[in-house]
């Protein structure tokens, strides 16, 4: 979002430091927290030890004609699947994380600023003013 053409570069870092304090005045918590950091690195892990466990039952169940070790491997395979799905589904879930929560906090801080310049653009038209806590007062 590029700032209108009549603003000055000055202006658009008075912007840009008001949205860092009201960043701060809504106690979002840092996306690097240790536990959102250790779900995201076991996910990871997971996703690329079931993609390894996989990779290493398929031979298993080739190399054989003794159909108990091919369904031991195919146990693991199978096991291996299933933790390369829930690996990778609590790897996206931590990694979209810290992206959605900042866009959520960009969002609300643009649509109150929103709200802040309808209010005063329509209490300028009707002839009324609008106090520094929000009410509606006649001029």
């Amino acid at each position: 979002m590029t700032p209108p053409p009549d603003t000055t570069a000055a202006q658009a870092s008075s912007r840009a430091d008001r949205f860092v304090r009201d960043l701060a005045a809504l106690k979002i918590p840092d996306p690097a927290a240790a536990r959102n950091v250790l779900w995201l690195r076991a996910g990871g892990i997971l996703l690329l030890a079931g993609l390894v466990l996989g990779a290493l039952a398929y031979p298993l169940t080739h190399a054989t004609d003794n159909p108990l070790a091919q369904r031991d491997a195919l146990a693991i395979g199978l096991t291996g699947v299933v933790c390369a799905v829930v690996g990778g589904v609590v790897y996206l879930r931590y990694s979209l994380t810290g992206f959605l929560r900042f866009w959520l906090a960009r969002q609300s801080h643009d649509l109150s600023v929103l709200g802040d310049r309808l209010t005063e653009e329509r209490a300028a038209g009707s002839g009324v003013a609008v106090s520094e806590n929000g009410q509606v007062v006649p001029r």
